[in-house]
């Protein structure tokens, strides 16, 4: 027989339940107290803040997308709210305006270093001529000197040629209201480009010191009214025909009281106003008394006002044609050699431009060599000596 008490299975069925009672109690319990420890839901770590690493830079949602809101600020800063520049050569019936200056802001036109020093004009002499100036509500007024001296004279850039080369004269109009097409014509282009400034650009003194400092002669635009207003507005102080000469002379005094320093005035727009003959003579004979020359935008108005400006003894031009209708390289590259046959056949032409990027690097790779091809860039007013004869 063994020692050993032998087992009562009764007993045994008793104790099971005993144990996994005490199991679930021990459970309980243990769970209560993790509850009673632990950190309510959202509560920080002092410490994981402090250790966590920063998220990687280099990912998608790193990436910042405040430059391109930055980008816009920027062009919004130089935008100046004036009205659309019109094409020079726009037809009369439907006179339309290309797009504002602002759309060529500095996101667009590259940098243009300035010309090396070897290179660089000869600034034209500092304005005004006090002698040439009148002081009145609308600013310094440019007036006929006692000596007989006139503003399209005196500001002229000096031109020295030989009689026998053909003259070709490129204005760029338009210029003023982007500091980035502006900067970029004054610093980029020979002197003996014309620059044509819009009378509402902001700081428009400085823009002509700009221009003068740098050798070239400088025009104010003169708004006025196309066939299609008030369709496309040539602004605020534009000369209409509907307006009495009283106040279509003091908005041109409002005009060219706005700077100094210019030789003469070029239309902005007009195709309404310039077929009126008895308002262009009116203007026509505030700019002679002043000492201004006129420059025709639309060439189908040479004839017409040359024969007034003539009457008139007005130094005068004409545009020939538009560079830039079709702003591309081919055309306006086009424009540029029916320019020099026009020049060649005529003795001189005058080709108008808007500032363009494509137009501002065109122009100046074809004047690096217009003299090896036996013509003279001129400034506008050695245009005007000749037309005005």
């Amino acid at each position: 027989m063994s020692d050993k008490e032998p087992r009562d299975p009764a007993r045994s069925d008793v104790r099971l339940p005993a144990i996994l009672l005490l199991v679930l109690v021990a459970l309980a319990a243990g769970g209560t107290l993790w509850l009673l420890l632990s950190p309510p839901p959202g509560a920080i770590d002092p410490v994981a803040t402090k250790t966590a690493p920063a998220p990687p830079t280099d990912t998608v949602a790193a990436k910042p997308s405040t430059p391109k809101v930055a980008v816009k600020k920027d062009v919004q800063k130089e935008v100046i709210k004036t009205p659309p520049v019109q094409r020079a050569e726009a037809a009369p019936e439907q006179e339309s305006a290309t797009p504002p200056v602002e759309s060529i802001a500095a996101p667009i036109i590259p940098a243009v270093p300035k010309l090396p020093a070897k290179h660089r004009e000869r600034p034209l002499p500092p304005v005004p001529d006090q002698a040439l100036i009148e002081k009145s509500p609308a600013g310094p007024l440019p007036i006929v000197g006692r000596d007989g001296w006139e503003a399209w004279r005196v500001y002229a850039r000096p031109f020295n040629a030989p009689k026998s080369k053909p003259k070709i004269a490129i204005v760029l109009y338009g210029l003023g209201t982007s500091a980035a097409a502006s900067r970029t014509a004054i610093q980029g282009l020979p002197g003996a480009i014309t620059l044509a400034f819009s009378p509402y650009a902001n700081r428009l003194t400085g823009w002509i010191r700009e221009a003068r400092t740098a050798g070239h002669e400088v025009m104010l635009m003169l708004p006025m009214e196309p066939t299609n207003y008030p369709q496309f507005d040539p602004g605020p102080q534009a000369l209409l025909t509907t307006l009495s000469d009283k106040e279509n002379a003091r908005r041109l005094q409002w005009v060219l009281g706005r700077g100094v320093g210019y030789v003469g005035v070029v239309n902005y727009m007009g195709s309404r106003f310039t077929r009126s003959h008895s308002h262009m003579r009116m203007v026509l004979s505030a700019l002679r008394k002043r000492g201004l020359l006129y420059l025709e935008s639309h060439s189908a108005m040479r004839n017409v006002i040359g024969d007034l400006a003539r009457t008139l003894k007005l130094p005068f031009a004409a545009t020939t044609l538009q560079l830039d209708a079709t702003a591309s390289r081919p055309a306006i590259d086009s424009q540029l050699r029916e320019t020099e046959r026009l020049a060649r056949q005529q003795g001189h032409a005058v080709a108008m431009g808007f500032p363009y990027p494509v137009t501002l690097e065109r122009i100046g790779n074809w004047a690096k060599s217009i003299e090896k091809r036996g013509f003279s860039l001129a400034p506008v007013s050695a245009i005007s000596k000749r037309a005005s004869r």
